[in-house]
């Protein structure tokens, strides 16, 4: 049977929530196994009997086999080797540096997929060298980060699509479709973002998260232009667009607004209709930045206000 386009819609959607859901199963897993590690875990080590006071503790065995409680470690402590367990305010700078690292390389890997830092030469065993490792990792993804800006818009744009043509899946067909997705990339300032649908690979969780608590508000906002029926469908599925995730991920990178800020995007692909109807509401939600659309074309339509303002023909 041929596939029909609302099929394949559906399909889809399916894939990508699909993927996403086994994304968080495996993230949490690899999370419990990190901190158990950091605990330095034993899962054959003996635990107190039930009905006992401390029952469910895990215990130690100390000389002539008489059973001693085992405190149980502060969440993120190491115990790697005694140079390893460091103060609480090194505890502390540890878990900064390493958040921070973290959200610089999930930036740039949203630009460019992949993107690893160098590996370190610190002393892995020691919370000074730790903490050393989790600030270089963060410097050499901002200084990544200054590097993507830099680069002109259309060669971003097509770097991603070489990248992600490359994928296939367990059959040898390609994840990726110039027909079926689309790329944004916008630039605030000297920070540059870069958007995709709900249906590309690299969508990634939290996109749908914004994507769907926005879809909630501007249904209780604008019932007269959100369709109320079926949530899913136009006009608003603009919110799963490229053009959406990009503004997302600019406004959460400077503090969860817009406001204030004007925004130059360019899109792959001409803007839809649906785009054209919600985007504006979507501006007034993110803090109404000014924001300038150039589609392949060269045409410029500039938002602002809750409204079209200008459109420019080139």
């Amino acid at each position: 049977m041929r596939e029909t386009k609302a099929s394949w819609q559906v399909s889809a959607r399916l894939r990508a929530i699909r993927s996403l859901l086994l994304a968080k199963v495996v993230e949490e897993k690899l999370r419990n196994l990190q901190r158990a590690v950091k605990a330095n875990f034993d899962p054959n080590q003996p635990r107190v009997p039930r009905g006992n006071p401390d029952g469910g503790q895990w215990t130690g065995t100390g000389g002539g086999g008489e059973r001693t409680r085992i405190a149980q470690m502060p969440r993120g402590s190491r115990r790697i080797g005694s140079d390893a367990e460091g103060t609480p305010d090194q505890e502390a700078r540890l878990a900064a540096e390493e958040v921070q690292a973290q959200e610089a390389i999930r930036r740039v890997r949203e630009i460019d997929p992949t993107w690893s830092p160098q590996e370190s030469l610190t002393d892995p065993n020691s919370i000074e060298g730790q903490i050393a490792t989790a600030r270089g990792r963060r410097q050499e993804a901002e200084d990544r980060l200054i590097e993507l800006a830099r680069e002109p818009v259309d060669s971003l744009i097509e770097a991603y699509h070489q990248q992600q043509e490359q994928d296939v899946d367990l059959f040898g067909v390609p994840v990726w479709s110039r027909k079926r997705n689309t790329v944004a990339v916008c630039k605030m300032a000297d920070k540059v973002f870069l958007g995709v649908n709900s249906t590309a690979q690299k969508y990634s969780f939290r996109d749908l998260q914004d994507a769907e608590r926005l879809r909630t508000t501007l249904i209780e906002k604008h019932p007269h232009v959100m369709s109320t029926d079926n949530i899913g469908q136009f006009p608003n599925d603009a919110l799963f667009h490229s053009e959406m995730t990009c503004l997302m991920r600019a406004a959460r990178a400077n503090g969860g607004t817009l406001k204030g800020q004007t925004v130059e995007m360019t899109v792959d692909r001409d803007m839809c209709e649906s785009c054209k109807r919600i985007l504006p509401l979507i501006g007034l939600e993110l803090g109404n930045p000014t924001v300038k659309f150039a589609d392949p074309r060269g045409s410029i339509r500039v938002m602002r206000d809750g409204s079209w303002a200008e459109i420019e023909s080139p």
